[in-house]
């Protein structure tokens, strides 16, 4: 792994960036509300079917048309706007989980509704992801932009650490139907604050309308944002890295985390402080990166953190200690924090503005495109070989990656300069 740099900055300085701060704190209540959404929805997945083929199935429902939809989603962000995008998206989202909660709270809950509403997620998903990355660079001045993303990590990725243990405490007291309806409030919180920026960002093509005329089809914006991601170096050889991290990844964690709490009697509540855990070291992760931690290579850096991931996934299935267990996936999401911030960070500050959300949805479906087939194996592996096994292949798949990835030059020489083109 590279070795980390810190640069001076001015302390604080993102504090003034006032238009950010509410947004990110609106879509920080979102995100916690996501968390009690991820656990209501597997708990009662399990409850209703008690099948771990169920589970996975239902998880690949909602990855699935994300992954498909997800460079579509870039260029309806580059043609909309990413502001019109995020508050249909919430408003989206908040009216279809609420219509959930409606159906459990009345007894008319069935797993047919589950699949319904994880599969509606998951095209919204697709718009309301590459949005965020590209309305960020508007939201901050340049030199601000890390930071930003840093702090993005904390009040977003790090309410994983409020969101699963609230949403675990909420369905064992309250029952599910609760739960989901806490999440529908949490999207019309974030509704509300970022319908509440207008000053400074209508006139702003990125965020109030699209970058480009509308004089070029649909398939050609489609295409340039690929080819534009396929001409540089270091992205071409990220993307499949990416795409194979999450395969090792995203199963054994979404589909391996209720198992492992049932399997080691941990109860909801267990689940929910796992997936806690993994939000503590979110939000740790972004706060180095907030407060100036800098990776000159961020390519040999990922790699690096892909196999310290992986060495620490491999015991994650056979501990009892669900102390234990919390830590480690505590630090698995500080090392994934990092990651992340570094590679979106670079691909901000490269990227043209107006192949920004084509560019941030070619990252991001490189991400996904692999995680519905990640959530349906990882069902199976689970009934055939245990949780533990489950867990010890995602390991081995990640050190093997990481291996693999380091053969490659634009991976091992990459550094923040030169501007990406179409």
């Amino acid at each position: 792994m590279s070795g980390a740099e810190l640069r001076p900055r001015r302390a604080g300085a993102i504090l003034a960036e006032t238009r950010f701060l509410v947004f990110a704190a609106g879509q920080g209540v979102s995100a916690i509300g996501d968390g009690v959404y991820l656990v209501a929805l597997a708990w009662t997945a399990l409850n209703l079917t008690h099948s771990a083929v169920y589970l996975g199935l239902l998880l690949t429902t909602s990855a699935l048309p994300r992954a498909i939809l997800m460079l579509a989603g870039g260029v309806l962000v580059d043609r909309w706007g990413a502001r019109r995008v995020i508050l249909g998206s919430d408003l989206s989202r908040a009216v279809l989980v609420s219509g959930l909660a409606a159906l459990l709270l009345l007894g008319h809950g069935s797993i047919a509704a589950l699949f319904v509403v994880a599969g509606a997620f998951g095209v919204f998903d697709a718009l309301f992801y590459p949005a965020t990355t590209a309305i960020v660079p508007v939201l901050v001045s340049p030199e601000q932009l890390s930071a930003a993303n840093g702090v993005w990590q904390v009040v977003v990725q790090g309410s994983v650490m409020v969101g699963p243990p609230l949403g675990g405490a909420i369905v064992g007291l309250f029952g599910p139907g609760l739960a989901f309806a806490t999440d529908g409030a949490s999207f019309l919180v974030a509704f509300g604050a970022l319908l509440a920026i207008r000053a400074g960002l209508l006139s702003s093509p990125a965020v109030g309308q699209a970058l480009a005329p509308g004089t070029s089809s649909f398939r050609s914006e489609l295409a340039s944002g690929i080819r534009a991601a396929l001409a540089d170096p270091f992205l071409r050889a990220l993307l499949p890295l990416v795409a194979a991290i999450n395969l090792a990844v995203g199963g054994p964690l979404d589909v391996g985390f209720p198992l492992l709490a049932r399997a080691q009697h941990w109860g909801v509540g267990g689940y929910g402080l796992l997936f806690g855990g993994l939000g503590a070291g979110l939000l740790l992760g972004g706060l180095a990166m907030g407060a100036g931690l800098r990776f000159p290579r961020p390519g040999v850096s990922v790699v690096g953190m892909a196999a310290a991931g992986g060495l620490l996934m491999a015991p994650l299935g056979v501990t009892r200690s669900l102390g234990l267990a919390v830590v480690i996936s505590g630090v698995i999401g500080g090392l994934a924090a990092v990651a992340n911030v570094s590679i979106i960070t670079l691909i901000q500050a490269k990227a043209p503005p107006h192949l920004l959300g084509r560019l941030s949805s070619v990252l991001m479906f490189s991400s996904v495109s692999l995680t519905p087939a990640s959530y349906a194996i990882s069902g199976g592996v689970a009934r055939a070989i245990g949780v533990g096994g489950l867990f010890l292949a995602g390991a081995a798949l990640l050190v093997a990656v990481a291996v693999v990835a380091l053969v490659s030059p634009a991976i091992r020489g990459e550094r923040t300069a030169g501007p990406i083109s179409e």
